[in-house]
C-alpha cells in the first residue's frame, strides 16, 4: 500500500475532479485548487461546484466569489449547486434582497430524496421568501421534515411559520412559544409576525418571559436584544436590552460588546462617560479599530460633556482611510455641526455622500435631510426626495417603518423627483450587485 501511494505521489496525475479530491484528502489544497480551477474556467459543472465550495470555505477569500462558480455549475443543470448557494444566500440575509423568483428557482431542484440538512436549508429560505414555494410544496416540506426529525427538530419553528404564512397569527404564536428557549428563529419569527401585525408590545411582553432562562447562548441574546431594540419605540429607553446584552457579553459572544457601545450612545442621558469609557476598554484588546471608532462617537457625545473632537477627527480619518465606511457618518456629524469651528457643510456633504456610496443607509438620508431643509447648502426638494429614496435600497432588516416612508413632494416635481431618484438607486443596486457578486432581483 505504500508502494502504491509513494507511486502515486511522484507522478502527475491526471487533470479531473476525482484526482483533485483524492489531492484534497491527502493534503495538497494548494494543487488541488489549482486543478479545480482549471477545470472550472475549461466548463467542468462538476469542478465548478467543488472550487465554489472550496472558496466558499476559505477564510481568506471572499466567499461571495462561490456564488459566481454555482451560477455557473447551475446554467449547466448540475442542480447539486443549489443547497450551496441556499448557503450563501442565507449568509447574506439582510444585505441584499434576492427575490422570490430567485429564491423559487433555487428551492425547485430540491426534491424528497434530499438529505434533512437540505430540506431544512429549503425551509430555512423559503420562510425568507414566503411567496417562493406553494402551500402544497410547503405542506409536503413541513411533512417530510417532521419525519426527518430525531433529537433537535424544532418542527415548532417551521409550523409556526407555516401558520404565518397561512394568516394564522393566534396558532403561529401558540407554535412559537413553545421553542422559544430552544430555537433562536422562533424568536425571530415571532418578532416579524408581531411587527407585521402591528403589535411589537406583544412581542416584547413574551420575550420579557425568558429572562429567568440561563441556558441560551451568547448568539441567541444578543439575537433577542437586537428584536427587543428594534421594537421598541423610538422615545423609549428599555433597561431590558442592556441586561440581553450584559448576557450576551458574558457568555462570550463579542459583537455584545459593540453593540452595548451603540445602546449607550443612543441613551447617552441613561449612561455615564465613565461607563461608556470601561466597556470601550474592554472591547479595545479584541477588535481596535471598533473600539476606537466607538471611542471617537464618544468623543463626540454632547450630553457627556466630555468632547474631544480633535481626537475623534484624528481617530476616524484613520479609520477612514483602513477602509472602515462606517467612519464617514461621524465625520460628517462633526463638520456639520461645527465641533471644530464653525460649521463646514461641504465636508459634511462630501463624507455622507462618501458613507452612502459606501452601502450605509445613514448617509442617503441624512443627505435627504439636509437638502430637504436647505441647511448649509441650497434647498433642493427634489434631491432631497431622491436621497430618500435611495436610503431605503439599502436599509437592514431591522429598521423602523418610518424609516421606509416618503418625502413629500408637490405633483408637479414628482416625475422629476422619480427620475432623479430611480438614478440613485440604480447606482445603489450596482454596488450591491458589485459588493455580493450576485444579480438582485427588483
Amino acid at each position: 500500500m505504500l508502494f502504491v501511494l509513494s507511486l502515486l505521489g511522484g507522478c502527475q496525475m491526471p487533470a479531473d475532479t476525482g484526482a483533485a479530491r483524492y489531492m484534497l484528502a491527502q493534503g495538497n489544497t494548494d494543487e488541488a485548487r489549482e486543478q479545480l480551477r482549471k477545470l472550472a474556467e475549461a466548463g467542468d459543472a462538476t469542478a465548478q461546484l467543488e472550487y465554489g465550495k472550496l472558496i466558499a470555505a476559505d477564510e481568506g477569500a471572499n466567499p461571495s466569489q462561490a456564488m459566481v462558480w454555482y451560477q455557473r455549475a447551475w446554467q449547466q443543470q448540475d442542480y447539486r449547486a443549489g443547497p450551496p448557494s441556499l448557503r450563501l444566500y442565507k449568509r447574506y440575509q439582510g444585505s441584499i434582497a434576492f427575490g422570490e423568483v430567485r429564491a423559487r428557482q433555487l428551492l425547485a431542484p430540491l426534491y424528497p430524496q434530499e438529505s434533512e440538512q437540505d430540506l431544512q436549508l429549503a425551509l430555512d429560505i423559503a420562510v425568507l421568501y414566503p411567496g417562493a414555494p406553494s402551500d402544497a410544496q410547503w405542506q409536503q416540506w413541513l411533512a417530510l421534515y417532521r419525519r426527518s426529525c430525531v433529537i433537535d427538530c424544532f418542527y415548532a419553528t417551521y409550523a409556526g411559520r407555516y401558520a404565518q404564512h397561512r394568516g394564522d397569527v393566534e396558532q403561529a404564536e401558540q407554535w412559537y412559544r413553545k421553542v422559544l428557549h430552544q430555537d433562536p428563529r422562533a424568536v425571530e419569527y415571532l418578532q416579524d409576525l408581531h411587527w407585521q401585525n402591528g403589535t411589537p408590545d406583544r412581542f416584547v411582553a413574551l420575550v420579557r418571559n425568558l429572562e429567568g432562562e440561563v441556558s441560551l447562548d451568547g448568539a441567541y441574546c444578543l439575537r433577542v436584544a437586537t428584536l427587543i431594540k428594534a421594537n421598541a419605540a423610538e422615545t423609549a429607553h428599555d433597561p431590558m436590552v442592556m441586561r440581553w446584552l450584559e448576557r450576551a457579553a458574558d457568555k462570550g459572544e463579542p459583537l455584545a460588546l459593540q453593540e452595548q457601545l451603540r445602546y449607550m450612545l443612543a441613551w447617552p442621558s441613561f449612561y455615564s462617560h465613565d461607563a461608556f469609557t470601561r466597556a470601550v476598554d474592554r472591547l479595545m484588546p479584541l477588535d481596535p479599530d471598533t473600539a476606537t471608532y466607538f471611542r471617537a462617537r464618544g468623543d463626540l457625545q454632547e450630553v457627556w460633556y466630555a468632547l474631544r473632537p480633535e481626537r475623534a477627527r484624528q481617530d476616524l480619518l484613520t479609520l477612514a482611510d483602513r477602509g472602515m465606511a462606517q467612519a464617514w457618518l461621524p465625520l460628517a456629524g462633526l463638520y456639520e455641526n461645527g465641533y471644530l469651528g464653525e460649521a463646514d457643510m461641504e465636508k459634511a456633504v462630501d463624507y455622507y455622500r462618501r458613507a452612502a456610496q459606501a452601502g450605509l443607509a445613514q448617509g442617503d438620508a441624512s443627505l435627504a435631510r439636509l437638502f430637504a431643509a436647505g441647511r448649509g447648502i441650497a434647498r433642493d426638494p427634489i434631491r432631497a426626495y431622491a436621497h430618500k429614496e435611495a436610503s431605503k435600497v439599502l436599509l437592514p432588516r431591522t429598521a423602523r417603518r418610518e424609516s421606509e416612508e416618503s418625502l413629500p413632494l408637490p405633483a408637479s416635481l414628482l416625475p422629476a423627483g422619480q427620475q432623479a431618484a430611480a438614478r440613485l438607486i440604480a447606482q445603489r443596486q450596482r454596488w450591491l450587485e458589485e459588493q455580493f457578486h450576485v444579480a438582485s432581483s427588483p
